[in-house]
């Protein structure tokens, strides 16, 4: 059974306008989390081997200096 474990949280920015740079960022995972199968439909947690509802990977995420542009980004357009 391929399960998808959906964790609610925030990202904080930090930017220094004086250098028009990103300074860090900081991944914040809330204990809100959600489960699905293959298909997308959500499972209940308690369906799922307890292993799995303690268990988590760790967010690996990149600070803006390991990053090839730092820039800030214009909001993408839609499509017309």
């Amino acid at each position: 059974m391929i399960v998808t474990k959906i964790t609610h949280g925030f990202v904080a920015q930090r930017f220094d306008a004086s250098k028009n740079a990103w300074l860090d960022q900081e991944f914040i995972a809330g204990d809100q989390v959600e489960y699905e199968d293959a298909r997308g439909d959500p499972l209940s947690a308690d369906s799922l081997p307890e292993s799995l509802q303690h268990a988590y990977l760790r967010f690996e995420m990149k600070q803006p200096a390991e990053m090839a542009d730092d820039r800030p980004r214009q909001p993408m357009r839609k499509r017309r």
